[in-house]
């Protein structure tokens, strides 16, 4: 299962929780320009996540959506705004089904063209899935709507385990093990099963996406680590041979009471690995983020919507 090489990852983020229009660019993070009509069309930050995902190898460029944001217009107003042409996607890939990944799925198919294209997802994706708080408060985490999506141009693909796309360059991870002692899912997380609700604190169809960047190592990217941020470090390793991560971005879910308190283990275990560059998104929370810029400073950086990472 181990991809090929790829000589460089650019990494678009189209949906995330924040925007900052006054972030300095860096080496590695070209920030969106700060437009004369930024008042008027604005990029939006949401609570979802969203990605453009460009890589070049064999002298290829290719392009690949991952994930689609929460609310169905954010994705694709964020994509107008920085004029990015869809049209050339090879594939679309769902980090899970939950609706602030999946919500914005539909409205940017128009910015994909109107030919089919495929859609990777787990089966658990289109699982009914709710929240429930020890206070009895709930929330419904709606799923994609299958025959929308297919209507819509997608060719729906379900895969469990780990796959291969884009010449063999481009790694999903599929369903993640669960193999260290303290990422131990959502307690409070259920899902409809035949008609009943169960508990369903895995959330299995959580899944990434792996890059093995020449000469530098791996290039990671999570929807939300439901699996845990470490399982999927190193599952992502187990799954290509090489241990060497050269970057992480995406959701971290470490927010919350029910995370916090794994975030001094998680920052433990990261720096044990130490990637080159740490950019926490969406579901990461500011406590984390705070540990993870002391603790690792010369690898984070702050995350803003429109920003585009080279590596």
């Amino acid at each position: 299962m181990k991809p090929r090489e790829v000589e460089s990852v650019r990494v678009t983020c189209l949906v995330d929780n924040s925007v900052d229009v006054l972030l300095a660019s860096n080496d590695i993070a070209k920030r969106a320009p700060l437009r004369a009509d930024w008042d008027s069309r604005p990029l939006l930050a949401e609570h979802g996540f969203s990605t453009v995902l460009s890589l070049e190898t064999g002298g290829k460029s290719r392009k690949v959506l991952f994930d689609g944001g929460l609310d169905p217009n954010t994705a694709a107003q964020n994509a107008a705004v920085l004029n990015l042409d869809l049209s050339d996607c090879d594939s679309v890939i769902s980090s899970h089904g939950h609706i602030d990944h999946a919500g914005g799925l539909l409205n940017i198919k128009d910015r994909l063209g109107k030919r089919r294209i495929p859609l990777l997802l787990h089966p658990h994706a289109f699982r009914n899935r709710f929240v429930r708080f020890p206070d009895g408060k709930a929330f419904n985490l709606r799923p994609p709507n299958r025959l929308a999506l297919s209507g819509s141009g997608y060719d729906i693909v379900e895969k469990t385990g780990a796959s291969l796309w884009i010449d063999d360059s481009l790694l999903v991870t599929g369903q993640i093990p669960r193999t260290n002692d303290f990422e131990k899912g959502m307690p409070i997380h259920y899902s409809e099963i035949d008609g009943k609700l169960e508990p369903d604190p895995l959330i299995e169809d959580d899944q990434a996406i792996v890059f093995n960047l020449r000469d530098k190592g791996l290039v990671i990217i999570t929807g939300c680590a439901h699996a845990g941020l470490i399982n999927t470090l190193s599952y992502a390793k187990e799954l290509t041979g090489e241990d060497r991560v050269y970057a992480v971005l995406g959701g971290m879910h470490l927010t919350g009471g029910l995370f916090e308190k794994i975030i001094p283990r998680t920052i433990e275990e990261l720096r044990k690995l130490e990637p080159g560059f740490m950019i926490p998104c969406h579901c990461s929370g500011v406590r984390a983020v705070q540990e993870i810029m002391n603790e690792m400073p010369d690898s984070f950086i702050q995350n803003s919507v429109g920003t585009t990472y080279t590596f």
